[in-house]
């Protein structure tokens, strides 16, 4: 009975914090939540990350082989040691070994490794399943914007071509190797893992992380929800809380009041179709308001206008999302004025 109230007492004091995987405060309660339920008899399982792979295959599995290759055989001959062993780990061996037909899109073992920090927080199961696509897919099917059935329930896989950087992703992360065929499937090697991955769209996803408050309240109140719910595809450079917090106040104020002119900054932060950081270059890009986007890309990283991408390639159902620190401002000429922006410096 205590370790009931006890489980009921940590949920509810966490039931308001934010769901996007990019809030670590998010994710270090639920990697707490976790680890307390694990102590509790009956309430959980161990739950395997990325932080917990070796790359060292379980002894019963070291010397397992197959008349037929398999997509887990297929993998091992790949050297996606890592891989292999989080598939084992999280119990997905026998599903990858004897059912299918599947597509594997399998990360090298440096992509582990050199894994975003946050993918620490993010199940391992729910990654790798992602990862599995239902069905066989060669590279010969692949099409800009192909959306996969993921083995992870209600997500999709995007498939993006762009010729402008001669390379072809997988939800945004650059495939490496194609077509290495199994007896049950086919691999394709990733350079990146995926773990910021959401089934939602882009209006359902940003409404769910509050680091976004501030442009959900804007998106809703302009009458956009509807339009970034529906199937896009988009690609939203969405400022975060902090971003707009570099605004004046009578900015924010004069964009409540004018709706008109609340639109066009809001769809000067979208572009039509789907452009992960893979498939960016220095140039332009036009938006749903009509003008264009500066892009440069450096050693600093992507920068949209004067804004700077701080968080990339956030897999939504029918886009990207790219966090940026920087609220982008059309040339507005309103009230028979030009209708100019003053930026706060903070500390």
């Amino acid at each position: 009975m205590k370790a009931l109230v006890a489980v009921v007492f940590v949920l509810v004091g966490i039931q308001h914090v934010s769901y996007c995987y990019p809030d670590i405060e998010y994710l270090g309660n639920r990697t707490f939540l976790q680890r307390f339920l694990n102590l509790v008899p009956g309430t959980g399982e161990t739950e395997h990350t990325i932080a917990s792979l070796t790359g060292q295959l379980p002894l019963e599995w070291q010397n397992v082989t197959s008349k037929r290759s398999n997509l887990l055989e297929i993998a091992k001959k790949l050297n996606l040691t890592k891989l292999v062993e989080a598939v084992i780990k999280v119990g997905l061996g026998g599903l990858l070994n004897h059912e299918g037909p599947f597509t594997l899109f399998g990360p090298t073992n440096e992509a582990f490794e050199k894994a975003p920090g946050y993918c620490k927080y993010v199940p391992l199961k729910n990654v790798i399943k992602y990862h599995i696509a239902l069905g066989a897919h060669k590279k010969s099917e692949f099409k800009n914007n192909l959306l996969l059935r993921s083995f992870m329930p209600g997500h999709v896989l995007r498939i993006n071509i762009y010729p402008q950087t001669n390379s072809v992703t997988a939800s945004g992360r650059h495939i490496t190797g194609t077509d290495n065929v199994a007896s049950n499937g086919v691999v394709h090697v990733l350079s990146e893992v995926i773990c910021s991955m959401f089934k939602g769209t882009v209006a359902y996803e940003l409404s769910r992380c509050k680091a976004y408050s501030i442009l959900n309240d804007l998106i809703k109140k302009a009458g956009l929800y509807n339009a970034l719910d529906g199937d896009g595809p988009f690609t939203v450079f969405a400022p975060t809380d902090k971003a707009f917090a570099k605004l004046s106040p009578d900015v924010i104020d004069h964009l409540k009041n004018n709706v008109t002119a609340l639109k066009e900054v809001l769809l000067y932060h979208v572009v039509p179709d789907v452009w992960y950081s893979t498939g960016l270059t220095n140039g332009q890009l036009k938006t749903l308001q009509g003008q264009n986007l500066s892009i440069s890309i450096n050693e600093g990283g992507v920068h949209v206008n004067d804004a700077t991408v701080i968080f990339a390639d956030a897999a939504v159902s029918n886009g990207v999302v790219h966090s940026i620190d920087t609220v982008l401002i059309p040339k507005l000429v309103r009230f028979n004025r030009v209708f100019r922006v003053t930026i706060v410096t903070t500390a």
